[in-house]
């Protein structure tokens, strides 16, 4: 069976793809660490993989591979507003939150709250 070769394109977003997950790990180990130092280490590591999803991105737009598509100003006005309308829902449902005595909890992705 003869190997299959991938061309730089196909390697770098590869490298991208992977660099994305990996980073996307690392922020919710960050997030869900009850140590500092664990916190703090990784942080460090989160970096890293910041800096080089970074690289492969600045290697991958020289070479046209990572197109980017500038915004309309409806497009811009539009996303202002839902931003806005989920950050007064987010504000509301604290309000409630704190009204019936309950403190927000965190885990596995959904909102959880202890009475």
């Amino acid at each position: 069976m003869p190997i299959q070769r991938f061309d730089d394109k196909t390697m770098c977003s590869d490298c991208l793809a992977s660099e994305k997950l990996l980073t996307s790990c690392y922020n919710t180990a960050i997030t869900e660490s009850a140590s500092d130092q664990l916190r703090r280490d990784f942080m460090a590591v989160y970096q890293d993989e910041q800096n080089c999803l970074k690289a492969v991105w600045d290697v991958m737009h020289s070479k046209g591979w990572y197109q980017l598509n500038m915004a309309s100003q409806q497009e811009i006005s539009q996303l202002q507003q839902l931003l806005q309308q989920e950050q007064m829902q987010l504000q509301q449902g604290g309000m409630m939150g704190a009204q019936m005595g309950m403190a927000p909890q965190v885990g596995g992705g959904i909102p959880q709250y202890r009475v």
